[in-house]
């Protein structure tokens, strides 16, 4: 996959937002507090459309998942650039339920028992640009039980490309902040990383991973 040429400046620019990145985690690394999750029944301060805390995140154990860490990565570019975000909201039972945005091939499925509540309503915006990237809602929410990031790959700069060596390579990362993400070159940086599974349908490749907190996660086809 070849990225378009990036100018000396902005590729400064994430340099330094890395550095303020990669500060930040080191903070939320010697803090010994464990988040709590938000509930439907609590009320989510609002923010701007990402989680700009940059605090590794945990589960509802306690335990940190994935890389704590500031790094670079190439994301999965779309095979069309979007013009402007797409944002899905629904409101999901104790039980589970999924959220499609069907423009963009992608599923976020949450499994019964991911959270306390009766009720909490989730919203998924697909960000503008070519990047495939995705920020969810309530900001800060942290699962019981992980929920399931879907993307089909029909659309992709990956399409009919089911390399085994190429596919291998593929992440899910988290990011904490939409300015770490290039919507046109894919180049981010990331915070977590995350074991990805890919699976071959009739119509095209499915990569999925697992999500237990929100809020910004892409797809990482390789560090930098």
């Amino acid at each position: 996959m070849q990225r378009n040429p990036r100018p000396f400046a902005a590729s400064r620019r994430m340099l330094g937002l890395a550095a303020v990145v990669a500060a930040g985690v080191m903070a939320a690394c010697s803090d010994s507090s464990t988040p709590t999750a938000v509930h439907a029944s609590q009320s989510v301060a609002p923010q701007s459309v990402m989680d700009r805390g940059g605090n590794g995140a945990q589960n509802g154990s306690g335990v940190q998942n994935g890389a704590s860490q500031a790094s670079p990565v190439s994301a999965l570019l779309r095979d069309y650039a979007l013009g402007a975000p797409i944002t899905v909201s629904k409101v999901i039972s104790r039980n589970g339920g999924t959220i499609n945005i069907p423009a963009t091939d992608f599923q976020l499925r949450i499994p019964r028992g991911a959270f306390n509540a009766d009720t909490m309503t989730i919203t998924v915006t697909a960000l503008a640009g070519s990047t495939v990237a995705y920020a969810f809602e309530p900001h800060g929410t942290v699962f019981n039980v992980p929920l399931t990031f879907v993307q089909h790959l029909g659309h992709t700069r990956l399409k009919g490309k089911p390399a085994p060596g190429l596919l291998s390579q593929l992440e899910g990362a988290y990011f904490p902040d939409v300015g770490l993400v290039d919507p046109t070159t894919g180049e981010a940086v990331v915070t977590e990383t995350l074991p990805t599974s890919v699976e071959a349908t009739f119509l095209d490749d499915v990569v999925t991973f697992p999500i237990h907190h929100f809020s910004g996660y892409l797809i990482s086809t390789g560090r930098r």
